[in-house]
Order: C-alpha cells, then structure tokens, then sequence
C-alpha cells in the first residue's frame, strides 16, 4: 500500500530533473543565503528566506547526482569525504507534496545503485500557517515502519543500533540536502539565465515503439515529460566568481597573495656591500579582485 501511495504520488508529481552543474549552483546559493558551515549564522535567516518561496507545482520530485554534488563540494572546501564515502552515493531525490492546505511532506529516496531507488524510512511533515507557508521550526518525522522492518531483516548484531544510527543520518541528510529543492524554485523565479529548463518526453520515439509493440500500455497511456534543468551563463559566472574569491583569500591566508596595487615613491635601496640604487616612483601590485566579477548574489 505504501508504495501504491508512491506510486500515485509520482504519477501526479512534476518531475524536474538538475544536471551536475545546476546541483552545485544552487548548493553555492544555498551557502550565500545559509553561510558557510564555520560561519556563526542564525538558522531563522535560510528558514525566513525558504518559508516565503513559491512552488510551481504542488506536488515535485527532483533529482539529481549526489556523488557528483559531493565532489564539488570537496572541490569548493566544503567537505573531505574519503572516496570511499563517495562511492556509497548515487542519485538522490526528494518528492515534495504540498497539495494538503494543512500540511507539506517532504520524502528523500537514496538510490541504492545507478537504477534502483530505496524507499523513503521517514516523511518530514511540516505543518502550514494561516498564509499556507511551511512552518521550517518544527515539523514531525513520520516513520514508515515496513521499511524499518525490512532494514532489521537486513542487519546483524546490534540491529536496534545500526537502525536508529541509520534514521539519524537520514534525518540529517533529509533536513540539509531539501534546501536544494527550494533554492531550485527561488533560482527559477527571479531569474531568466541563471539555470536552463528543458521540457523532455520521458519516453523516446523508439521507447515509444516498444512499449507498443509489447503491449505494454500502462507506459503509453499517459505520456508523461520531465523538465531537465542545466546551468545558464548567469549561473557559470556565479560559480566562476566563488572559485576564484576562493583561491584569492587562500593565497591571501598563506601569505602568497600579489600585493594590490599602490604607488611606491622614489627612494634609495642600499645593499650591504654599500653599493646605492635609485629607484624611480612606480606603480606596484595588482588591482583587487580583478581575476572575477563582484557583486554576484543569486537569486534575491
């Protein structure tokens, strides 16, 4: 019944589809808006800002590559996950049902490998103010109880342990990586070349066909098509400027930054072997930040 419920739910949802690239942008605003994890940011900051974005559609699952969004975020210096780490990490999607006026469920499905999907152990479930809008304070876990059960079925020594151990990093995974779902739609809204959409049959002409010729008509009854989003101009030169202040202030730190620019009057340099050099007046240094463009916030 659990998974008919999915089932439905997919069957009713927009299914937006983020390449590599679009991921890691909007992971990028997602630090902007939230600070960077050694920053002393109030949480009420990212919670106002994702209470007041509007979804296009009620109900959405969106999907991207997590191992790849890891990557990168190992690249921008944000983690030091083994590879290891990385190599249990596949494609990673949320299914966001905000077609209730009482509430909003939000569920994460990891992929266990490059086709197969594990069920959702738990459904978030924020409740809704007077205005419609999520409450991020609270909210209330959910356990889907045939999934734990199958996970006990699958474990050995100490099951409760490596169970609850499991529903906290789902937890966790669940309540950092739905910002990326929010920031999709604030991104989509305030921009025109920040991301790229892409509207896409969910079957080919020759998938099409087969479905046909093997009467398979559930495929075809209703043809469906995903939206596959990609990162625009606007959202390159987000990341490009990030990359570069990055290895700006890491050179600067180490003490290896070019000095910026000034002007050096004219003076005598002496050597210890007594000889004496003039030096006329000139410039010296580099303009400041000039290796990438400033004032890039993203969507506001």
């Amino acid at each position: 019944m659990q998974r008919q419920g999915i089932l439905r739910d997919l069957a009713a949802a927009r299914i937006y589809l983020l390449d590599h690239r679009a991921a890691n942008y909007l992971d990028s605003l997602r630090m902007d808006v939230q600070g960077m994890p050694w920053e002393n940011t109030e949480e009420s900051q990212i919670k106002d800002y994702l209470r007041d974005i509007d979804f296009p559609r009620d109900c959405v699952w969106i999907e991207y590559d997590s191992r790849q969004l890891w990557k990168d975020r190992i690249t921008r210096g944000l983690s030091t996950m083994s590879e290891e780490d990385l190599n249990d990490h596949h494609q990673r999607a949320f299914l966001i049902d905000n077609r209730s006026p009482d509430e909003m469920t939000i569920r994460l499905f990891d992929a266990l490998t490059d086709f197969a999907f594990l069920d959702s152990p738990l459904t978030l479930v924020l409740d809704k103010s007077q205005d419609g809008r999520p409450d991020l304070d609270g909210g209330n876990w959910h356990l889907q109880q045939n999934v734990v059960t199958t996970r006990l079925q699958l474990t050995s020594g100490d099951q409760q342990s490596k169970v609850a151990d499991y529903l906290d990093t789902h937890k966790g995974h669940l309540s950092y990586e739905m910002v990326i779902g929010f920031m999709l739609f604030a991104a989509l809204a305030a921009r025109e070349d920040d991301l790229l959409c892409q509207d896409t049959p969910s079957l080919s002409a020759a998938e099409e066909r087969t479905a046909r010729k093997f009467g398979k008509s559930w495929m075809i009854e209703t043809l469906r098509s995903h939206v596959t989003i990609r990162i625009g101009p606007a959202g390159e030169r987000h990341l490009t400027e990030r990359m570069a202040r990055r290895h700006f202030e890491e050179a600067r730190a180490s003490g290896r930054a070019t000095p910026t620019e000034h002007w050096v009057a004219e003076h005598e340099r002496r050597y210890a072997n007594g000889k004496v050099v003039r030096v006329r007046a000139h410039q010296r240094g580099k303009l400041e930040l000039t290796s990438y463009p400033s004032g890039w916030w993203g969507p506001g």
